[in-house]
C-alpha cells in the first residue's frame, strides 16, 4: 500500500515537471512566430543601400544613401541591442557578400559561421535629410527602407516589412494626427524619421519586437 502511494506521488511529480517543460519549451517562441521553425539566433545583417546594386545612382544619391545606411544600421543596433539571440554581422564579414546581393548561398555560410539559423537583411533606398529646422521645414526628411528575416536552411521568410515616408505637416494629412502627436508635432530629421520607422515595422514581427 505504501509502495502505491509513493508511485502514485513519483507520477504526480513526473507529469508537473513535464507540464513545466512543456511551458517553458512554448514560452521560447513568440507569440504569433511559425511553430515549425526553431530559432537558434539571428544574423543581423549591415544595412545595405541599393547603390551598392544599382550602378546608375548619381554620385550624389549614392553617398546620401552611404550615409543613410550607416545611420539606419546604427539604428538597428539601438532597437535590437539586449535582445537574446541576435549577432550582429560586422562589415567586414559581410563586405564578400556586397556582390551577389546578400544571396542565400553566402547568408547561409555567414549565419553559420556566428552559429544561427535565421538572417535578418535590410536595404534602403531613400534617406533625403531634413531642409530647415523642426518648427519650419522647406523640405521635409524622408525614409524607405525594407526587411526581410528568413530562415537559411529553405530561405523561408519568418517576416517583412518596408517603411516609405516622407513627413507631411499635420494639415497636409489630418487622418495621421495620432502618428504625429506620438513622434512631436515639428519637423523630424531623417535619422528620427528612421528611428520612428524602424519602431513601427520590427514592432510587426514576432521574432523582433522589443522595447
Amino acid at each position: 500500500m505504501k509502495r502505491a502511494a509513493q508511485l502514485k506521488m513519483g507520477l504526480a511529480i513526473c507529469c508537473v515537471l513535464a507540464a513545466a517543460g512543456c511551458a517553458q519549451n512554448s514560452a521560447k517562441a513568440p507569440a504569433g512566430a511559425n511553430p515549425d521553425i526553431a530559432v537558434k539566433g539571428i544574423a543581423v545583417l549591415p544595412v545595405k543601400p541599393v547603390s551598392d546594386l544599382d550602378e546608375n545612382l548619381s554620385g550624389a544619391d549614392g553617398k546620401l544613401l552611404q550615409g543613410g545606411s550607416q545611420v539606419l544600421d546604427g539604428l538597428m543596433k539601438e532597437r535590437l541591442a539586449g535582445k537574446a539571440g541576435i549577432h550582429f554581422i560586422p562589415a567586414a564579414q559581410a563586405g564578400k557578400m556586397r556582390g551577389d546581393g546578400y544571396n542565400l548561398a553566402t547568408a547561409r555560410l555567414v549565419a553559420a559561421q556566428a552559429g544561427c539559423n535565421v538572417v535578418l537583411e535590410t536595404t534602403l533606398s531613400r534617406y533625403n535629410e531634413r531642409v530647415g529646422g523642426e518648427y519650419g521645414a522647406k523640405q521635409p526628411a524622408a525614409v524607405t527602407f525594407a526587411y526581410k528575416l528568413y530562415e537559411v536552411s529553405e530561405g523561408r521568410v519568418l517576416c517583412h516589412g518596408r517603411f516609405d515616408e516622407q513627413q507631411q505637416s499635420l494639415m497636409e494629412n489630418l487622418l495621421d494626427l495620432p502618428k504625429t502627436q506620438s513622434r512631436g508635432l515639428v519637423w523630424l530629421t531623417a535619422e528620427e524619421l528612421a528611428r520612428a520607422g524602424l519602431k513601427e515595422r520590427l514592432a510587426q514581427c514576432p521574432y523582433l519586437e522589443g522595447k
